[in-house]
Formats: C-alpha cells, structure tokens, sequence
C-alpha cells in the first residue's frame, strides 16, 4: 500500500458512511490522482480508483462522466491548492530569492510527502491529453508570473526574455519529473542549489546564480534533516 493510499480511503466512503456528495467527490478525484500516479495514466482504470477511495461505480459516475473527466477536475482542484500553497510560501519570505527558495522547499516537501499524486500532476498528465493538459499550462504560466515579479528588481535594459518564467518553470518540472520517473522522490532535494542558480540568474546574471548557489548548498547540508522532515 502506497504512502498516498491511506488518507484517500480516509477522504472517501460510501453512501453508508455519512459522508456529503462533495465529500465524496473530493476522495474519488483522490483516488484517481493515487491511481493513475501508482500505475500510469493509461493503466489506470475505474476499479483501480474506486480501490483507492473506497466508493462505488455508482457513486463515481454520479459526479464524473468518465476517468478522463475526474482527472481532469482532480488535476484542476489539486494543481490549484498546490499553487496556492507555493505563492503563500513565497509571499511569507523576506525578498524575491528567499521566497522562491521557500517555494520550491514546499513543493519538494509535497513531492516527497505524496509521490503518487504528484507524479499524476507532473508526469501522467503529459499524456492525459485535453482538458488536464491545458490546466497543466495554466499552472505553468501562473508560476511563471510569480517569477517574474524579478522584473521589478531590474532595469529595463538589463531585463530578461519574456519566455523566463516558463523556462525556469519548465526546469523546475524537469528535475521533478526525473527524480518521480526514477521512483526516487526524495531525489527533488538535491537539485535545490541547482534549480536556485537557474532562477537566479535567468533574472540577475551569473554572479546572483552563484550566490544563490552557495547560499541553498549551505541551507542543504546545514538543515536538509528539519527541511526533509527526517528529524522529526
């Protein structure tokens, strides 16, 4: 049984249980972020999902018209909260580098906390097709505009391309993707120096990307136990 299994049998129960129809709803859209993310979006099937949120067929075709259908409203719903989670994690740090430093602590936190779902909100979702794949870019562009509030720290001639934001992004989901393809999750934490001098210096220049380097190198080997949650 997964990590991510629990809290969706958890989330999820039948008519029996009490439960309101959004509640309901809700632990489905979970148990098909959980199963598409365990077994692949194609491999995925109804049963494996209602195995996951403990519902019935009934019950799943009640609020959704198709597994396509409730990932794509599962990938909206959770790639919403996530982005939420991320822009109050950034916005609670004293300046544009620590807030995206913080940033990407949270959503490695979340990555390695939930690999299941977040491998159906970074991988699976690249071959989900329409309409989750359109939300996926939504979620693109709306951390690419975060990123970009650099430019208010930049002259106007030293300023970047207007593809920036999307390219640090696309970096980001890169060094995500490979550490979730390669069943190693906790992976995510090493590339942090790596991802800070991306987004450093795509807005300010080399010698930013390298401070910023070393700055996250240090805050890795100094605190990556309390960062992790291994020290708890």
């Amino acid at each position: 049984m997964s990590a991510d299994a629990v809290p969706a049998r958890e989330a999820t129960a039948s008519k029996d249980s009490g439960l309101s129809d959004a509640e309901v709803r809700q632990g489905a859209m979970e148990g098909t972020l959980i199963a598409v993310g365990e077994a692949g979006y194609r491999e995925a099937s109804v049963r494996a999902i209602l195995e996951h949120s403990g519902g019935h067929r009934a019950q799943f075709y009640k609020h959704f018209e198709s597994k396509e259908d409730c990932f794509a409203q599962a990938y909206a719903a959770w790639a919403d909260r996530l982005c939420v989670d991320l822009l109050e994690a950034a916005a609670s740090a004293p300046g544009w580098e620590a807030g995206v430093r913080a940033a990407l602590i949270e959503l490695f936190r979340f990555v390695a906390g939930r690999p299941a779902i977040a491998r159906a909100l970074f991988v699976e979702v690249q071959i989900a097709g329409e309409p989750a794949l359109s939300r996926h870019e939504a979620a693109a562009e709306r951390a690419a505009a975060a990123l970009d509030s650099a430019r208010a720290e930049i002259e106007p001639e030293r300023e970047p391309p207007e593809a920036t934001g999307i390219f640090v992004v696309g970096g980001i989901e890169s060094c995500i993707c490979e550490a979730l393809t390669a069943g190693d999750p906790a992976r995510v934490w090493d590339t942090l120096p790596e991802l800070m001098h991306l987004a450093a210096g795509s807005y300010f220049g080399k010698e930013a990307a390298e401070a910023a380097f070393e700055e996250a190198s240090a805050l890795l080997h100094r605190d990556r136990a309390e960062l992790t949650g291994a020290a708890r």
